[in-house]
């Protein structure tokens, strides 16, 4: 009882000191924040649970006119769910450095994509969306040992990365532009040649296209491409129409290969209720065909549902 009660003590004691922290941290030059989020899903009557915590920072520091370095760190923590007790598992999502012009921008280290712009036009519910790229090297949110260069001009935008990771060589280029202020559309090319005995090597193809007016975003992805000499093709699809305080969606997630079972096929439906920091959601899989994608030993074919509150600061 002992235990349980100090763990709850630093639980509190966390979530009480960590806005303070951020307030007496951020400054005109940095920023930290973070957000701690319990959530757990249900499916194939297994429960298991999701929650996890991320802490971030960034910053820029003016070199001289033409010149601003910037920075940025972002850790999540989870439970491991390999161990017995309570130990935690760390991921580092971002972790990198470069430099502002009136050129564009060049980063160096783990961060996004080339192509993670396009792909966030459709990765953009609270859980249920972003499944038909995340398993790729070519076309993954994030990836270590790599450049990027990105650039706005106007109505255009241009993001070309280079990956150096000696497992995982390769690259990618994505331009996107606003048709109108509510309509942008993109296409993009990423390829990654992994090292033989590691990833798998793939290559994708993309077009995708959003409208946003008001509380309403639809939005679309289109991909064709191969993941180890196996072909596929992916759709996702996604629409939501926020209220108030409130945010319905749906979305769509297609990921087939021509010589495997396809693992990625389901429609999911959200709800949210977003009130400042604070952040309550849950949402329902609806698996089709022969989805696979509810995994963790369980029935892959198994209707989802989750729960979960956040607090951000």
């Amino acid at each position: 009882m002992n235990k349980i009660n100090k763990a709850l003590s630093l639980t509190v004691a966390t979530l009480v000191s960590m806005p303070v922290l951020a307030e007496n941290i951020n400054s005109e030059d940095f920023s930290f924040g973070g957000r701690v989020e319990a959530r757990g899903s249900l499916a194939d009557s297994s429960f298991t649970d999701k929650s996890r915590v991320r802490l971030n920072g960034q910053g820029k520091h003016e070199i001289n006119e033409a010149l601003t370095a910037v920075g940025k760190f972002e850790y999540e923590l989870t439970q491991d769910s390999k161990e017995d007790d309570t130990t935690v598992k760390n991921n580092t999502r971002y972790a990198y450095v470069g430099v502002e012009s009136a050129y564009g921008t060049l980063t160096y280290g783990t961060q996004d994509n080339a192509v993670t712009y396009l792909t966030n036009f459709t990765d953009v519910a609270e859980v249920y969306s972003g499944y038909t790229n995340e398993e790729f090297s070519a076309s993954g949110d994030r990836s270590e040992d790599t450049v990027l260069y990105a650039v706005t001009k106007g109505d255009l935008t241009v993001h070309a990365s280079a990956n150096l990771k000696a497992t995982e060589n390769g690259g990618g280029l994505m331009a996107a532009y606003k048709l109108l202020p509510s309509i942008e559309v993109s296409a993009g090319y990423a390829a990654t040649e992994a090292a033989e005995g590691d990833a798998a090597s793939s290559d994708v193809y993309m077009l995708g296209a959003r409208y946003t007016n008001g509380g309403v975003l639809v939005s679309g992805l289109v991909q064709k491409g191969s993941v180890n000499n196996d072909d596929f093709n992916a759709v996702d699809a996604f629409a939501s129409y926020g209220f108030g305080e409130n945010k319905v969606s749906v979305s769509y997630n297609y990921l087939g290969f021509d010589n495997e079972a396809q693992d990625v096929n389901f429609v999911a439906f959200e709800y949210g209720r977003y009130i400042g920091d604070v952040a309550a959601y849950a949402g329902y899989k609806v698996a089709l065909g022969s989805d696979m994608s509810a995994g963790h030993g369980r029935n892959d074919n198994a209707d989802e549902f989750i729960v979960g509150a956040r607090y951000s600061f």
